[in-house]
């Protein structure tokens, strides 16, 4: 047994095996064994009697199922050797060697058709995690660090109705509450970002919120990034007026000083934005206006009374939203035009006439 246990090609379950049948050559009885190995006095009694009946190699684990490892001799060198070189001396951007490092960067080199990692179709672990996106955590501490270099904006938009936003109201009890409200509401839409220090802050006021007004709020970013010549990182949702095709083409134009970090979906509480519009709302627009443009005035005088300093504040309603117009004016008078034909044949109108039915 002594001679067995010397041996040094044994794997640390079959020398553990040997050491339970050496405890019981020794006089140790199974229930010391199970409690100084960590196993249960069962599994001891069965490595014992398969011991006392095939000797030795019974103690030897059975074959496991699944498809064999293609690693042949010039593959172990291969790992062997780039093992103890570190990754940075190879040019890479890692600094750990992990299995997919290793099979990514070497393994077609070493002549291996599968790696040894290579999922089974019937394998049960789960595979591995996607890569993690970058985190506007990590670049706030960058931010932090190289104050001087970078600036962390936090982008959202929101809608401003011409109803008054309900924060408390008051009434005398037993009597109706009642809220004064405009005859037709309308509203507008409010794009702008806050800096993550308070060294600046950019307002867009429009009549909609859509692509255009994305791609306008970008222009008056760089506007302000050319002043201060700082790489900006720029926080965004996944809004559908940010994943559109002309907002992707604009953020792409703008990637040499623009770093985009993507929020989860329907994450509201990781956008510090979020909180300055709960303020403009509850201060800004919790009153009536007495007409359109007060009611856009009171928007911008809301902007300006946020905290951090201010890079740009732009009203861009067009005249006709104030004049009270829903879409641009075409132009031509109201009513249907004179000599206007139909693209289709009208039926004719027929006066409908209350006849009795018959008795």
């Amino acid at each position: 047994m002594e001679r067995q246990l010397r041996r040094t090609d044994l794997t640390r379950r079959v020398r553990e095996r040997l050491e339970m049948v050496k405890a019981v050559a020794l006089g140790d009885d199974v229930e010391r064994i199970a409690r100084w190995s960590g196993r249960s006095e069962a599994r001891v009694e069965q490595w014992l009697a398969r011991y006392a009946q095939d000797g030795v190699a019974a103690l030897a684990d059975a074959p496991r199922p699944g498809r064999p490892v293609h690693a042949d001799a010039g593959y172990l060198a291969a790992m062997d050797s780039a093992l103890e070189t570190p990754p940075g001396d190879l040019g890479l951007t890692f600094d750990v060697w992990t299995s997919e490092r290793c099979a990514c960067s070497w393994g077609s080199t070493a002549g291996c058709v599968d790696d040894p990692s290579t999922r089974s179709s019937t394998c049960k672990i789960p595979p591995p995690s996607p890569p993690r996106r970058p985190s506007w955590r990590r670049w706030g501490k960058k931010v932090r660090l190289e104050p001087e270099r970078y600036e962390l904006h936090f982008q959202d938009e929101t809608h401003l109705e011409t109803n008054p936003h309900l924060c408390r109201t008051w009434h005398r009890r037993g009597r109706q509450a009642t809220v004064p409200g405009v005859g037709t509401n309308r509203r507008v839409t409010v794009c702008g970002s806050v800096e993550a220090l308070g060294r600046g802050r950019i307002e867009l006021v429009r009549a909609a919120q859509d692509s255009a007004g994305f791609v306008r709020y970008l222009e008056l970013l760089e506007t302000h990034q050319q002043t201060v010549q700082r790489e900006i990182v720029l926080v965004l949702d996944n809004g559908s007026a940010h994943t559109s095709q002309v907002s992707l083409q604009a953020l792409a134009a703008r990637r040499t000083w623009l770093h985009v970090i993507w929020l989860a979906k329907y994450a509201p509480q990781l956008n510090p934005k979020e909180r300055e519009w709960r303020y403009l709302k509850r201060d800004a627009r919790s009153h009536l206006a007495t007409s359109l443009r007060d009611f856009v005035d009171g928007i911008l005088c809301g902007l300006r009374q946020l905290q951090g300093a201010v890079a740009a504040i732009v009203d861009e309603v067009p005249q006709w939203f104030l004049d009270g117009h829903r879409k641009p004016p075409t132009g031509r008078s109201p009513g249907r035009p004179v000599g206007a034909t139909d693209s289709y044949k009208r039926a004719p109108y027929r006066r409908k006439q209350n006849i009795p039915a018959d008795t």
